[in-house]
């Protein structure tokens, strides 16, 4: 019986990945994956997401970090989160800030303005967030692109980790190094700086670093190398990129539009990008 059990979720993480890619690259949705009567679990979810790692990169694409979603958990209640997660970021998703961003092949797109680090040494277990920060290099602000193949961002924490961790895009400001003499610096301004993010011209929302887990986006680094629930283990190597998760709601988006933030309490420029 526990053999047949075996068969019967390795049988279901290949069909069920295979099904996610073809609707990420067919641009539609699916029903939820938690509805199904398989009994999926966290841990299930992340085989699926690897399978599509695998798969993607056997298409020709090429791993460049992880995305940490849902660590604002003030908006747990409205996407039915339960803790944070983890997604791939590929090369051809990790992107340069430009004047304007095309948003085809991205489904009920949403934007999130977020704090990015690259990786420098490898953060172990049980570090402090100073000796984390020391393994960072470099830190930038940028907006993740969020997507959703269930319709009506309607899900379970299951679906989101299988589904990429609904990763769309990454669109990063130029980093900024992280120097030994200046470490004391970002260690407070990462857990107390303020940003505004607008639409148009107009105001939108307002967010703060304890946004994230409480702690600001190092708790978010933290978070996911220690958390025994997390459901996957997590190795980061030097150059990797890490996108902490959104410091304010995410807002739903489309062509036309000029989204832009201003950031006080940390030496970040805000961004302005032009969506077509």
């Amino acid at each position: 019986m526990q053999e047949e059990k075996l068969v019967l979720k390795s049988t279901m993480v290949s069909e069920v990945s295979t099904e996610i890619l073809s609707a990420m690259r067919a641009e539609k949705q699916i029903p939820l994956i938690s509805d199904r009567g398989m009994g999926i679990d966290i841990t299930d979810a992340y085989k699926i997401a690897y399978e599509i790692e695998k798969k993607r990169i056997i298409a020709g694409e090429k791993l460049v970090g992880l995305k940490i979603g849902f660590t604002n958990r003030t908006i747990w209640k409205e996407y039915n989160a339960e803790a944070p997660i983890l997604g791939a970021m590929y090369e051809s998703t990790v992107l340069p800030i430009k004047k304007s961003f095309l948003l085809d092949g991205l489904i009920e797109p949403r934007i999130e303005p977020e704090i990015i680090f690259k990786i420098g040494k490898e953060p172990k277990k049980g570090m402090t967030l100073k000796q984390l920060l020391d393994c960072i290099s470099h830190v930038s602000h940028g907006f993740e692109i969020v997507q959703s193949i269930f319709k009506d961002w309607k899900f379970k924490t299951v679906d989101t980790i299988a589904a990429f961790g609904l990763h769309g895009a990454l669109i990063y400001s130029p980093f900024v190094e992280v120097s030994k003499s200046s470490s004391e610096y970002w260690l407070k301004a990462l857990s107390s700086f303020k940003i505004s993010l607008s639409c148009n011209g107009e105001l939108v929302d307002e967010g703060i670093s304890s946004n994230v887990l409480d702690k600001g986006p190092l708790g978010a680094l933290h978070y996911i190398l220690n958390d025994k629930k997390l459901g996957r283990e997590v190795h980061l190597r030097p150059g990797d990129l890490i996108t902490t998760g959104t410091l304010t709601k995410a807002f739903p988006i489309r062509a036309g539009e000029i989204w832009s933030t201003e950031l006080s309490g940390i030496d970040l420029l805000g961004i302005k990008i032009h969506l077509s």
